[in-house]
């Protein structure tokens, strides 16, 4: 088997349009992993939010969660690796997002989504991810401060077309020190400068000795770009974001066309 691991996004890769998972793409997942592969999740969900996912898909072993911020063991639900946002650092960053009229703010930490309120935007987005939201009733900053908390990750919701707007007002603010990735057309997520699902890539394929050449990466989104130079394929989904697709060796069937059994069939198991 030429490429022993396979590192994939979840949501607008694995999952349909719909937020399901065909049967189909969960017998080519199976079918190589029987054969010796290792497939590794590396989305931006909560672990609370991707283990039923893993477990849908019959995974075990690690798996990347936080955009990066962290990796899991999904057989005894612990992490391996865990990055957090100092507290200071966490709250200068809220506190200038907070100044922003059009978008909502959510901090990840205790494996929990924390927002400021209840909002329709926040239910949206916590009801794809099949985790509830936690109110803090009080501006997030604030609550951080307050508590002493070190969340793993910021995630802002917005219209899409604000998500330029606020690209460069938050990379101004952080001045170079955190990250800023969409996610989706509506979701930008923030954390550390170096902290990324590439990086959480490459610490597992040291683990797990492989070299790039040995590695398929595949994703939808910008925050996926990070784990393309890992691989020695880098396959974008048909749906995927075009600035994803520029950087990709191969753009293939969308989601709903059940891409990564594409891949898998037509690549990994070559």
């Amino acid at each position: 088997m030429k490429y022993k691991a396979i590192f994939s996004d979840f949501d607008g890769t694995i999952s349909r349009s719909d937020n399901t998972v065909s049967e189909k793409v969960k017998r080519a997942i199976g079918k190589y992993v029987a054969a010796g592969g290792r497939f590794v999740l590396a989305t931006g969900r909560l672990f609370s939010a991707a283990y039923p996912r893993a477990l849908e898909l019959g995974l075990h072993g690690k798996m990347i969660v936080y955009q990066g911020g962290g990796i899991f063991d999904i057989d005894s639900k612990k992490p391996c690796y865990l990055n957090t946002i100092e507290t200071k650092s966490a709250v200068k960053l809220l506190r200038g997002l907070e100044k922003l009229d059009f978008c909502e703010n959510l901090a990840y930490f205790d494996d929990k989504c924390h927002c400021a309120r209840e909002s329709e935007y926040v239910d949206v987005f916590c009801d794809i991810c099949g985790v509830p939201s936690y109110p803090a009733q009080m501006p997030l900053s604030d609550y951080i401060e307050q508590n002493g908390i070190k969340p793993v990750k910021v995630l802002s919701l917005m219209m899409p077309e604000r998500t330029e707007e606020f690209l460069t007002y938050g990379r101004k603010l952080a001045g170079g020190e955190m990250t800023f990735v969409r996610s989706h057309k509506s979701v930008v997520e923030i954390l550390p400068e170096g902290i990324n699902k590439g990086a959480a890539v490459k610490r597992l394929c040291a683990e797990f000795g492989l070299d790039r050449s040995e590695v398929i990466c595949m994703g939808d989104s910008e925050n996926d770009a990070s784990m393309f130079p890992c691989a020695g394929l880098a396959v974008a989904a048909g749906n995927a974001m075009p600035a994803l697709k520029e950087k990709a060796d191969l753009v293939g069937v969308s989601n709903d066309e059940d891409f990564a059994a594409w891949v898998i069939e037509n690549y990994a198991m070559r």
